[in-house]
């Protein structure tokens, strides 16, 4: 529960901190856009700010323009003086400020502002009145001009200048207000970039920090594990090797004192003797299988694979056995498969011994070719596996019954089979057929052209020895 409870805070945590980056994240990135919106919102009010001024002067240019062209050509008619140059002169800036008023008005109207009827209507007014004046100057006809200008000029003048200083006040306020908006929004930015950078790189250097001290923890708990497995090979195989030394002095002088007469007549000593070399059999196989687990943890256990007869060495094996009371007969097709033969021993020797042990008194071994593999079954009549145990059968310490152990093993036998077998490219299985225990071994067969290469090779180094000999 406690751990439960942990990872879950662990999560909530995380969680949390993502929820709170993400938010960030999200106005932060509102942030900028509006950023970007009050900046294009400024830049777009500028410029109508700039060309309602640029309308502005340029109606002030024509107005002003217009009033000295007029009395220019009043007093000529007046006095009897020439001022063409000065009239031509108010006549061409007319011209040339009424352009700027209308391309002024067209650039207000594509702007997004609104500049009402009204404003268009006076604008409208003042340039056509504007171009009818200049008409009429050119004409000479100043008086009528005088008139135009007068009433309907002035008239449009007016209602133009009073709008378009409305629209620029209007535009200088808009401008003014988003400025202080924006510099708002830059300070808020700014604030949380100032917050958030420090904050991110404490919580990466935190965060590098603990993967460090998960990594160096991790390191050091594989070195003491490495160092453990070690120490556990290393007692194992001393063990292994002090058990060996006495047991192989035991087995030699069981073996020849079964051969003494004295012993073979004497029925009492003779079944102590059979005794004594089953049980010095029993336990040798115990430190080998012993010694094999701990290599197979340390991951140090290796092969010599090499092109082996199963049918000879099953039947060596299982001669070899006869004397610690296991007897098997044996069919086999004769074949060769690429296996390592001390390993493949083994493996057979833990299956007949667990026969032995939990099957009936009926005992063989049969081996046949099955495709591109060698089927190496070892079968007995007794009542098999227990329902219970048959799912975790090739597991470590599993033991047939309720015993946590039985005489003569360590419950580490099937699980070496198993290991050993899969590690030379094979496998084993359980099956009940027709009332009989199958542990099926499987074994690839040897390349034959790589068979007869090794032929080749070791008839050439015969005849070599022959030479030189």
């Amino acid at each position: 529960m406690r751990i439960w409870r942990s990872g879950a805070s662990k999560w909530d945590r995380a969680l949390a901190i993502t929820l709170v980056a993400g938010i960030a994240m999200l106005v932060l990135v509102g942030l900028v856009f509006a950023i970007a919106y009050g900046s294009q919102r400024i830049t777009s009010d500028a410029t109508s700010l700039h060309k309602a001024d640029e309308v502005l002067r340029s109606s002030t240019v024509v107005r002003a323009q217009l009033a000295l062209g007029i009395n220019a050509g009043r007093v000529d008619r007046q006095f009897g003086t020439s001022s063409t140059e000065v009239i031509a002169v108010s006549i061409d800036e007319t011209r040339v400020a009424l352009a700027d008023v209308r391309s002024g008005m067209e650039a207000l109207d594509e702007a997004p502002v609104v500049m009402g009827d009204e404003m268009v209507a006076n604008a409208a007014l003042f340039a056509d009145t504007a171009d009818e004046i200049v008409r009429l100057m050119e004409d000479g006809e100043y008086e009528q001009a005088q008139e135009l200008a007068g009433d309907e000029l002035t008239s449009g003048f007016d209602g133009l200048v009073s709008h378009m200083v409305a629209l620029r006040d209007q535009l200088a306020a808009s401008v003014a207000s988003s400025d202080v908006f924006l510099g708002q929004i830059s300070n808020v930015v700014r604030f949380l970039v100032a917050f958030l950078l420090p904050a991110a790189v404490i919580f990466i250097y935190r965060s590098l920090l603990r993967r460090a001290a998960k990594q160096t923890e991790l390191e050091s708990r594989l070195e003491a594990e490495r160092q453990i497995s070690a120490a556990r090979e290393e007692f194992i195989a001393n063990a292994s090797h002090e058990l060996r030394t006495p047991l192989t002095s035991i087995t030699g002088l069981a073996l020849l004192l079964e051969e003494d007469p004295v012993i073979k007549n004497d029925s009492g000593s003779a079944e102590l003797i059979d005794l004594m070399i089953k049980e010095s059999g029993d336990l040798n196989r115990m430190v080998e299988d012993l010694l094999t687990t701990a290599r197979l943890d340390a991951g140090a256990l290796s092969y010599r694979f090499q092109d082996v007869n199963p049918e000879a060495e099953i039947v060596e094996l299982v001669e070899s056995i006869r004397r610690a009371g296991i007897s098997a007969t044996v069919h086999c097709e004769p074949a060769y498969v690429r296996a390592d033969p001390v390993r493949l021993r083994q493996i057979v020797r833990n299956l007949l011994s667990n026969a032995s042990k939990y099957g009936g008194d009926d005992i063989r071994v049969v081996g046949y070719v099955e495709g591109r593999t060698y089927v190496c079954d070892v079968i007995d009549d007794g009542d098999g596996i227990p329902s219970e145990i048959a799912d975790r059968l090739f597991e470590r310490f599993v033991h047939q019954g309720h015993e946590t152990a039985v005489r003569g093993s360590v419950g580490l036998g099937l699980s070496i089979v198993q290991a050993l077998a899969q590690g030379m490219g094979g496998d084993v299985s359980y099956r009940r057929i027709d009332d009989n225990t199958h542990f099926s071994v499987r074994l690839p067969l040897s390349d034959p052209d790589s068979r007869d290469s090794e032929r080749a090779d070791d008839l050439v180094g015969s005849e070599l020895d022959v030479m030189s000999s």
